[in-house]
């Protein structure tokens, strides 16, 4: 009775691992897709060369650890009329907390100080709304398009999906048509 029981316990085990791929699959699909569309609608986007007017590695906080990230003012001419942005990037964990890799920090301080004010990098702008921009090249340490990762991690998760749905139906327990009656192997 214990080893049914242990098979049950299994089983269902299995399943709820193959709804859990399942449901990461779906939602990396949903992000993927989403976030292809986007950077592919930014790159229709009208390039200008945007001059930095500031660019600083700033503090900040979530709940008890402390971050920095980066903070770029650029201003460029879109029809003879000049228009300014902020862009920031991802934040990365302070010196002070554990992290591995070691100091991540350093790529961003790197940035910025190659990047000082007068500094002239391309972006594209938003034709909608001129105050929107992102990158075109030297993006920000890690920054750029994301669908190539993405589609990498969507790669993995479908995958364990399948392989975990080839297991679950091979396991699964198996029932005979015998004269119309149903039975269960007695090894299954």
């Amino acid at each position: 009775m214990e080893a049914a029981s242990k098979g049950q316990w299994l089983r269902v085990g299995l399943g709820v691992m193959v709804l859990f791929s399942g449901l990461c699959t779906i939602f990396g699909s949903v992000v993927t897709v989403a976030e292809a569309w986007q950077e592919h609608a930014q790159a229709r986007w009208p390039v200008v060369e945007a001059c930095i007017d500031t660019c600083e590695l700033k503090q900040g906080s979530s709940g008890r650890r402390q971050s920095y990230y980066i903070r770029c003012r650029f201003i460029y001419l879109v029809d003879d009329e000049q228009n300014a942005a902020n862009l920031n990037s991802n934040s990365v964990p302070s010196p002070e907390v554990w992290q591995y890799p070691p100091n991540q920090m350093a790529p961003y301080q790197e940035w910025v100080d190659s990047h000082t004010k007068g500094t002239t990098v391309l972006v594209r702008y938003d034709p909608g709304d001129h105050r929107k921009i992102v990158m075109v090249a030297d993006y920000m340490p890690r920054g750029g398009p994301r669908t190539a990762n993405n589609l990498k991690l969507l790669e993995v998760c479908a995958g364990s999906f399948l392989v975990l749905l080839v297991i679950a139906r091979i396991t699964r327990p198996r029932s005979f048509q015998q004269n119309g009656t149903s039975s269960t192997p007695l090894n299954p």
